[in-house]
């Protein structure tokens, strides 16, 4: 990122690169004011000297372009689109400066007149992330809710959107900024007493300090635990098992596992409640869930109401086998609106169960075919699962929360082991001198975590992933 320069007003496009409807151009910076009033005609120009705090402008009378040919195009779409202007006038918005969106008609050549000509007007190109970056100088996020604002941005997933919003919300920054105080309390009794030291004055006991340490030391671990677990191996993957009634989903389960774990039975609607068996398989655990079958219930049966634990457990599934009974199958047009429905909650893998009870070619999209009493196919479905959740491993996290964890990691075991060896100095009396520099060094990698203390080049290799607009 080149150097920033905060007295710059800067604009860029804050929606996607293709044409729509409708499109988003953004402004920050202490000229935005002057720059609108500049583009707008009455009555638009009269609201902006008006405005006082954050308000929306509709206006008829948009800025009329003196070069180029876009003019009338833009004439004729701004009479059918009305033209919109969100204003924040005062430090009160995202970017904590006076920042401005403008919606408009989504054609690229006129949002790409619309950006020259403010740029003509003085203001300057967005660099990348520019936008979020200024919103964390401005103190608006901390610097894990800026990683998780990229989160957002790059979510391909309901999970992934949400741990993002999550972060986003505070889910991380909270409990660190809550554990740095408390430690920074500690410190500051322990430095009280350093200058009361000809007093013999006890601010805190050797005994409170050390249990305190060793509490924050334990939350501390939790912590990185929890950020281990968000992508990596350690969580047992969610493979859901669904399949019409019969198709054989129990006694797929019950080959994977080697045991009777589900029920069998040739009458529908036996399995009701989720049955779940976890199993070792190439180096990780794996979580198998057997689910009721596929029904179109209304009514408040058990059966109906089954189908309602088949949805939720759906949406935790990391890979979805979905079963198909070879010598029964559906037809084409159930299996394919079936199969684009799961697609987009998860990777899906299409078994063909009873494949040897089927005689006649089954003319569906089948990834593996099994037979429940033959090894040798349960082995291949297996090979087939671990390459797809590899796969689904490997995409599991978006690029900025997977940093965000490392980057937060690292700055957690740091701050441990200072702990650890300010606990050390306690239990040998080393000195309190000492446990406060140690103590100190913790607090600098907490802070580190949220940015009140952070680099040119953290700030670089965060925000320059950033899209330009954001």
């Amino acid at each position: 990122m080149a150097k920033l320069d905060l007295d710059r007003t800067i604009v860029a496009l804050g929606s996607g690169v293709a044409s729509g409807r409708r499109a988003v151009v953004r402004l920050s910076g202490q000229q935005t004011v002057s720059l609108l009033e500049q583009l707008l005609a009455e009555p638009g120009r009269q609201a902006l000297s008006s405005a006082r705090r954050a308000q929306l402008i509709r206006t008829d009378c948009y800025y009329s372009l003196q070069r180029g040919s876009s003019s009338s195009s833009l004439e004729i779409c701004r009479r059918t689109t009305p033209v919109l202007c969100y204003l924040w006038p005062n430090d009160r918005s995202y970017t904590g400066e006076p920042c401005a969106e403008l919606h408009i008609p989504g054609a690229l050549p006129l949002v790409e007149s619309l950006i020259e000509t403010l740029i003509a007007l003085g203001a300057s190109a967005a660099e990348r992330g520019e936008f979020t970056l200024r919103s964390f100088l401005a103190g608006k996020l901390d610097l894990t809710q800026a990683e998780a604002v990229l989160g957002v941005i790059e979510a391909d997933s309901p999970a992934e959107l949400e741990r993002a919003l999550g972060q986003l919300a505070g889910s991380l920054s909270a409990p660190i900024r809550e554990l740095r105080n408390e430690l920074l309390e500690l410190t500051a009794h322990l430095e009280a007493g350093l200058d009361f030291v000809e007093e013999d004055i006890e601010f805190i006991s050797n005994a409170a300090l050390a249990a305190d340490l060793k509490r924050i030391e334990h939350q501390l671990a939790s912590i990185s635990a929890r950020l281990i677990s968000r992508g990596s191996r350690s969580r047992a993957a969610n493979v859901v098992l669904v399949g019409l009634p019969n198709a054989g989903k129990s006694s797929l389960l019950n080959a994977m596992v080697g045991s009777s774990r589900a029920i069998v039975s040739d009458q529908a609607g036996t399995t009701r409640d989720a049955v779940t068996a976890t199993i070792a398989m190439h180096d990780r655990e794996v979580e198998l869930v057997d689910t009721a079958g596929m029904e179109e219930l209304t009514d408040d049966s058990p059966r109906a109401l089954a189908q309602g634990v088949l949805e939720a457990r759906l949406t935790t599934a990391d890979v979805i086998l979905f079963c198909i009974d070879s010598s029964c199958p559906p037809t084409r047009g159930w299996f394919d609106n079936q199969w684009s429905r799961l697609r987009q909650l998860a990777d899906v893998i299409v078994v063909g169960t009873k494949s040897d009870l089927s005689n006649e070619p089954v003319l569906l999209p089948f990834d593996v075919r099994v037979q429940h009493d033959c090894e040798q196919s349960i082995t291949t479905l297996k090979s087939k699962l671990a390459s797809r959740l590899n796969e689904e491993e490997s995409k599991a996290t978006p690029q900025a929360m997977h940093w965000a964890m490392l980057r937060s990691r690292e700055s957690i075991d740091l701050a441990r082991q200072a702990i650890d060896r300010a606990l050390t100095l306690v239990s040998d009396a080393g000195g309190e001198e000492l446990v406060a520099t140690e103590l100190r060094l913790a607090l600098d990698d907490l802070a580190a975590i949220i940015g009140e203390i952070h680099t040119e080049d953290v700030l670089g290799q965060i925000f320059s992933r950033f899209c330009i607009g954001k």
